[in-house]
């Protein structure tokens, strides 16, 4: 095997605001999805632990109590305890969804809601670049599938008008922002789509959800009368959210049907508690400093001209890129390639994860590394 196709687990230590600590040195972090620095934050960490251990607080008179560390069990069986119910009625609330379902990652909750609704005899057309775990919940599911061309909604069409008569349910899924290259769907037209032709419409919103939308909701609500006809949203909350998991929204009908038919949340030991309880204690409390975070990240990103918060540099070999991301180690940067199969063949870039407490003159600085070795191994 070539060795610059080979993964291997990297040497670091523990993670401090914008930085990652590995062999007793200190990296800038621009591999890490934590967008808004709240998986990192030693203040809300610190006054999170302080109410657990008061025992009462007016966050909930039986937050010690609830604070398990394991829930031992699934859902379905004794692990559906209170904090539970609590994030799903206030999550289905901030997507004006009827309802909300928990999951325990994101890659759960997609292959979950996809093998949960869709069967033999159904059809999904599926965004040709979405992520692994949709293709993983398509194949699943024993539904026929299509892929249209990269946000190509026109090749969407064509296979809409050539296939979707031919079955009774269909659904159409597409991630938001897109993980690998930061580019973004064109909601209006998939929803245009979806209504045209009769299909359900599911809308991945892992790296949107807290960094895009008036309400930190995700791109489903960057422009207005949008979210109400997206059927599905499912969204992270170990990114951007800072927590771990993530959750569904949809109309009840969905819900109590992935309930009784998604393997992953009828299968799985459900979150521990703690964690729901600091998903809570993130959204409920301090939301102010969710939505403080996302300006803060939208004017670091307007003040380079950029777009998303995900800024490939598509270096082309994976030596190349190898390479580069070490020479970015030697500077300071915590950089990784990402090579096949995760991106095509002849693909392999550095995925730059920009957040907001970076420093404007560390991102240029970055920036300038870059070009400087460009410029030096291109002549």
């Amino acid at each position: 095997m070539d060795a610059s196709t080979i993964r291997t687990l990297s040497p670091t230590t523990h993670r401090q605001e914008i930085y990652i600590f590995g062999n007793e040195k200190k990296y800038l972090n621009f591999s890490s999805n934590d967008y808004l620095n709240i998986g990192t934050n030693e203040h809300l960490r610190n006054s999170f632990l302080e109410q657990i251990l008061k025992k009462q607080n007016p966050f909930t008179k039986n937050l010690y109590r609830e604070a398990l560390f394991s829930s031992s069990s699934s859902r379905l069986l004794s692990g559906n305890t209170a904090p539970y119910t609590r994030l799903e009625t206030f999550l289905a609330k901030w997507f004006e969804k009827e309802s909300a379902l928990l999951f325990n990652s994101g890659y759960h909750a997609n292959l979950g809601i996809i093998t949960g609704l869709m069967q033999k005899g159904d059809c999904i057309f599926s965004d040709k670049l979405n992520h692994n775990s949709i293709l993983a919940g398509i194949r699943q599911s024993d539904a026929d599938y299509f892929r249209y061309k990269h946000l190509d909604c026109g090749h969407l069409e064509d296979l809409l008008k050539k296939h979707r008569s031919s079955y009774k349910n269909a659904l159409i899924v597409s991630e938001s922002v897109f993980s690998m290259d930061g580019d973004k769907a064109s909601l209006n037209d998939l929803i245009s789509l979806k209504e045209k032709y009769q299909c359900l419409l599911m809308l991945d919103e892992a790296h949107g959800t807290g960094v895009l939308g008036e309400n930190a909701q995700g791109l489903c609500t960057e422009e207005k009368n949008v979210l109400p006809h997206i059927d599905i949203v499912m969204a992270a909350l170990g990114k951007a959210l800072g927590s771990q998991g993530a959750f569904c929204v949809a109309d009840k009908k969905i819900i109590d049907k992935l309930i009784n038919h998604a393997p992953t949340f009828i299968f799985s030991t459900a979150l521990a508690p703690i964690q729901v309880l600091w998903t809570e204690f993130l959204l409920t409390q301090n939301f102010t400093h969710i939505l403080e975070q996302q300006k803060k990240l939208k004017k670091l990103l307007s003040e380079f001209s950029l777009s998303s918060h995900i800024v490939p540099a598509v270096i082309g070999e994976n030596e190349d890129a190898v390479n580069m991301a070490n020479h970015l180690r030697k500077k300071g940067f915590f950089v990784l390639p990402v090579r096949p199969p995760t991106v095509p063949l002849h693909t392999a870039r550095l995925r730059l994860s920009l957040c907001a407490d970076m420093p404007k003159e560390e991102l240029a600085r970055l920036f300038s590394e870059m070009e400087a070795y460009e410029c030096a191994v291109n002549g």
